[in-house]
């Protein structure tokens, strides 16, 4: 057996393993669903909080007014600084009026940008995929940053399993930037396959800084057009409110992209309250981050998917919805 498939076979013996995981925190009592639950996808912009590069106090107090501003059930950060970083974010939350008592973060190669969640709700189970490696150039390279994945479980019976993953950036690397990005996606479309193959009819919500395109060969790669319908992923295209799509400034350059993504499955997209899954417009953000926050919005109650419910959808990717002020309003693009 090839060193990757031993590695798929473990991951998914640990997918496996899950219900055992999920039966004994089970025995605690779920909580209430929310009437909407709110996830928000930010990448932090080095949210560091020692070293020569820490990010200066102005810009973390801006972070952390983004957050409160949107007030999420669930948050997935990225490029924070390990558990310190995460740590300190959650106590300013706190004193702001904000508990999350449930936070982990995912322990990659690279020691100094990670993925975190913060949650209000508890994790039924946890999973970091750190072990992953893919070969280039006669190399085995590890994942940067890793995948996390949580499952979240309601007391009316819903559950949403949340991935989150931040590929490899477009800054130069010797093996090839464009590569290492294109075999981390297929990476994390293992993952996402393993996942659906397990559990077909689950809620599941994939984000991240992609750092690709949506016409991209990563992008591609995770939505999967070629598969069916229920093995497929739908991209939410969140926008702000005047119908915007950018994710990222790159001040440098001058250039807005596209390149932060929601992407739901095939069994989440009846539950997405898409008016509410938007780009907010919010005076802290300029200094917090080179990043917009992304906000999803799902009502956590079961529903059977439904033609109707694919026709905002063209070749997975959401289309534009109405914009200007009156769109905007009646769409409730402010969460």
């Amino acid at each position: 057996m090839r060193a990757t498939d031993r590695r798929r076979a473990v991951r998914l013996l640990a997918i496996l393993m899950w219900p055992l995981t999920v039966a004994a925190a089970a025995a605690q009592a779920l909580p209430e669903p929310p009437e909407v639950l709110r996830v928000v996808a930010y990448n932090t912009a080095n949210y560091l909080v020692e070293g020569d590069e820490a990010k200066g106090e102005d810009a973390r107090r801006a972070v952390v007014a983004v957050l409160v501003a949107l007030r999420p059930d669930i948050v997935a950060l990225l490029e924070v600084g390990g558990e310190g970083a995460a740590a300190e974010i959650a106590g300013r939350l706190e004193r702001e009026g904000l508990a999350y008592p449930y936070r982990s973060v995912v322990a990659g190669a690279d020691e100094i940008r990670r993925i975190a969640v913060l949650a209000r709700h508890p994790p039924l189970a946890v999973h970091h995929e750190t072990a992953a490696t893919y070969r280039l150039d006669a190399r085995d390279v590890p994942l940067r940053r890793g995948f996390g994945v949580w499952l979240f479980a309601w007391n009316n019976g819903y559950r949403l399993r949340l991935v989150a993953a931040h590929l490899k950036s477009k800054v130069f690397h010797p093996l090839g930037q464009t590569d290492m990005r294109r075999y981390e996606a297929r990476q994390l479309r293992y993952l996402i396959d393993d996942l659906i193959a397990t559990t077909p009819d689950e809620n599941l919500l994939v984000v991240g800084d992609f750092n690709d395109t949506p016409d991209s060969s990563p992008l591609s790669t995770l939505i999967a057009r070629q598969r069916n319908p229920r093995g497929q992923l739908y991209d939410l295209r969140p926008t702000d409110p005047h119908g915007l799509a950018w994710t990222h400034c790159f001040e440098a350059q001058d250039t807005y992209s596209r390149i932060d993504y929601a992407l739901a499955s095939y069994a989440l997209v009846p539950e997405l309250v898409l008016e509410q899954t938007a780009l907010p417009v919010l005076p802290a953000q300029a200094v917090a981050s080179d990043h917009r926050p992304l906000c999803i919005a799902i009502r956590p109650r079961d529903r059977t998917p439904g033609d109707a419910d694919f026709k905002v959808f063209e070749r997975n990717v959401r289309r534009r919805p109405p914009a200007g002020p009156d769109a905007a309003a009646e769409d409730g693009q402010a969460p």
